[in-house]
C-alpha cells in the first residue's frame, strides 16, 4: 500500500512512538488522524504537520472508553470519507514488581494496552476497505517475559493480533505486529542505558503498511534475544537475574504515561 493519500488512524499520538509516526507518514502525503487524551500536545502536533503542508486532524479521547472511539471513527469518515489504515500505538508501562504496583496500575495496563487495542480495531473494521491494515504495537516483551503486568499485556496484544489476522484474512485486510525493543521516550526515560529514539518504529510502521507481514522486530538485533528468551532455562537466566533486574529498576519511579 502507498502512504500518499491514505487516511491513517494513529493512537496514543500526543508523544513518543505516536508522534514520531504520525509526522514521519504524513510527510509522506499520509491524512493522519491524532487521538490521544492531550489535547494540547496533540494541537501542537497537528500545527507542525501543517506548516510542512500536511494534513492532520486532532480527536481527543481515551482508547478505554467505546464512546471515544466510535467519535473517532466517525470524526475521521466525516473529514477525510474514509478510512485505511489504524495504529494501535497506544499503551501505558507499569511498576516491575507485582507486589509493589498499585491495583489500579494494574487494572489501567490491562485496559490501555489490551481493551484500547481491542476497541480501536472493533470500530475500524467496519470503515477498512480490502487492503485495509492494522498496525498494532506490541514489544519483545510480548514474546520475552520481562518486565511483570506490562508484559501480560503486550503477551495479550500478541496473542490478539494473530487471532484478529486470522478473523479477518477472508476480508483481505491486513494486520500486522510491530514488536519494538526499549526505545527512548517519555515512558523510558528513567531506564539507566543507551536505546534509539522512535524515528526507528516510526520506519518499521511505514514497512508495515506498504509490504504488510505478520511480525516486525524492531531493532533488528532483539531478534536473537527473542529466540533465546524461548528456552526458559535460558531466559530465567537473563531475565532473572538481579543485575538485569536492576537494569530496569527505575521503571517503578517513571511517571507513568498514558498517552
Amino acid at each position: 500500500m502507498n502512504i500518499k493519500d491514505r487516511v491513517i488512524v494513529i493512537t496514543g499520538a500526543s508523544s513518543g512512538i505516536g508522534a514520531a509516526t504520525a509526522r514521519h507518514l504524513a510527510a509522506q502525503g499520509a491524512k493522519v488522524v491524532l487521538f490521544a487524551r492531550r489535547e494540547a500536545r496533540l494541537q501542537e502536533l497537528a500545527a507542525a504537520i501543517r506548516e510542512q503542508g500536511g494534513q492532520a486532524l486532532v480527536v481527543v479521547g481515551d482508547v478505554t472508553q467505546s464512546h471515544d472511539v466510535r467519535r473517532l471513527m466517525q470524526e475521521t469518515i466525516a473529514t477525510f470519507g474514509k478510512l485505511e489504515v489504524l495504529v494501535n500505538n497506544a499503551g501505558t508501562g507499569g511498576g516491575l514488581n507485582l507486589c509493589d504496583t498499585r491495583d489500579e496500575l494494574l487494572r489501567q495496563v490491562l485496559e490501555v494496552n489490551v481493551l484500547g487495542c481491542a476497541l480501536c480495531a472493533k470500530y475500524a473494521l467496519p470503515h477498512l476497505p480490502p487492503g485495509g491494515v492494522i498496525v498494532n504495537i506490541g514489544s519483545v516483551a510480548g514474546e520475552v517475559a520481562t518486565v511483570g503486568m506490562y508484559t501480560a499485556s503486550k503477551f495479550a496484544v500478541r496473542g490478539f493480533n494473530d487471532a484478529l489476522r486470522r478473523e479477518v484474512k477472508g476480508r483481505g485486510l491486513h494486520v500486522v505486529l510491530v514488536a519494538p525493543g526499549f526505545i527512548r521516550t517519555e515512558m523510558t526515560a528513567g531506564l539507566r542505558y543507551a536505546m534509539p529514539g522512535p524515528d526507528i518504529v516510526a520506519r518499521a510502521i511505514e514497512k508495515a503498511i506498504r509490504s504488510p507481514r505478520r511480525k516486525i522486530v524492531v531493532p533488528w538485533w532483539y531478534r536473537p534475544l527473542m529466540y533465546l528468551g524461548k528456552i526458559p532455562p535460558i531466559a530465567d537466566a537473563i531475565f532473572g537475574n538481579p543485575k538485569t533486574q536492576a537494569r530496569y529498576r527505575d521503571r517503578d519511579s517513571v511517571k507513568k504515561l498514558t498517552t
